[in-house]
């Protein structure tokens, strides 16, 4: 990619259920009124039943494997795990948003698709189950100029047969985790319920006609992610993008403040604010936004160490240093910001501080062959000085 390419992130903060994250902007709020006449407002959007659908070919498939499964003794909610694992190998982070009776068809989908299946299994034997979004290294799909940042979410099944004993607290209700994508590093973070879930769904399917320039469509999921959940800064985000596409730059600022003033917060909405100052010419205004993202609190490591990857694509090689010492200060273990580290400081000539950088990485390192292949380079960096 060349430096001049707009490196546009739409964070769609959709726990993107290991689907499409656009890191944009934010908004949200039945304060904000949106620009409707921008948009053509009569299109279809998929309900929240036709989601869940599944036929009954595939209703019939799966309830006599359950049956079996159960009178050999199996909880419900094991049935249900046995049987995505046994049935289903193919799902990814990429690729499309399927509903429940397309992701069974296809036997694949990325991560929301699965989700969505978890769902219309466990919702045919009342088994209660949860969401819970996941922080995980950043993986990139370019679109045009749209850099599309996947995330990722987990189903938690819970136990049925669970019954809590009075003098006990417990902190979490026993549960089978649903996610076939593990990696090493994935940090916990919130759990979601299920309407916060189906605003993530269509958010995600927003975010996907967006890629495609059906911004009508993206406007309609959106808005209907939106309506379910007031609080989604990856509606707000999104729904701000789309405006500012339209060339209403009054009601994208409205949502970037809106967005900023809420809970959901994080540095891709002050980010994208700054993106769309400086658009305007408003240079001073942009500062002050800036300055007030080098100072926020965002616990989520690899927002930062996506921000200094790009930082590093453009060149801005202080920028990118300063936001990979913040993943390091957060999330000592993510050994690849030591490495990105340590290749900003050769750039910088600084290798001094690039060797002091790897030296801090070898307490994360387990693997002896990793361990030597580090130890190899920074002799060979030690005798460059």
């Amino acid at each position: 990619m060349h430096q001049q390419v707009k490196w546009l992130l739409i964070a769609l903060m959709m726990a993107t259920i290991g689907c499409a994250n656009i890191n944009e902007n934010q908004v949200g709020s039945a304060a904000i009124k949106l620009n409707k006449s921008l948009f053509s407002l009569d299109l279809p959007i998929v309900s929240e039943q036709e989601l869940y659908y599944l036929n009954d070919d595939q209703k019939q498939k799966f309830l006599d494997f359950y049956q079996i499964k159960i009178d050999k003794g199996y909880i419900p909610h094991e049935v249900i795990s046995d049987y995505l694992g046994s049935h289903l190998s193919n799902f990814t982070y990429y690729g499309k948003t399927y509903t429940a009776q397309k992701a069974m068809a296809e036997n694949s989908g990325n991560c929301m698709s699965l989700a969505i299946l978890t769902t219309a299994l466990s919702r045919l034997v009342n088994v209660e189950m949860d969401y819970r979004k996941m922080h995980s290294l950043p993986i990139y799909e370019k679109h045009g100029n749209v850099i599309l940042s996947s995330s990722h979410v987990q189903s938690l099944l819970y136990d049925p047969s669970f019954i809590p004993e009075e003098e006990y607290f417990y902190v979490n209700r026993p549960a089978i985790v649903i996610d076939y994508f593990p990696q090493e590093g994935n940090l916990r973070s919130k759990t979601l319920d299920s309407s916060k879930f189906l605003a993530m769904y269509y958010v995600n399917k927003a975010a996907e006609f967006y890629i495609e320039s059906e911004f009508d469509h993206a406007f309609s999921y959106a808005s209907e992610a939106l309506r379910i959940d007031a609080e989604s800064a990856s509606a707000l985000n999104l729904l701000a993008l789309l405006h500012k596409k339209k060339g209403d730059y009054v009601t994208a600022e409205n949502l970037y403040v809106e967005a900023i003033a809420s809970s959901d917060v994080n540095i891709s909405v002050l980010d994208n604010y700054v993106n769309l100052l400086k658009q305007q010419g408003r240079l001073s205004k942009a500062d002050e936004v800036k300055q007030r993202l080098e100072s926020m609190y965002d616990p989520n490591p690899y927002h930062w160490l996506e921000k200094a990857q790009f930082a590093r694509h453009d060149n801005k090689y202080a920028d990118a240093a300063r936001y990979y010492r913040k993943v390091i200060k957060l999330a000592p273990y993510v050994k690849q910001a030591y490495f990105e580290l340590h290749e900003v400081y050769l750039q910088q000539g600084k290798t001094q501080q690039a060797i002091s950088t790897l030296q801090q990485s070898l307490a994360w390192l387990h693997e002896p062959e990793q361990k030597q292949k580090l130890k190899k380079k920074l002799y060979q960096l030690d005798q460059a000085i």
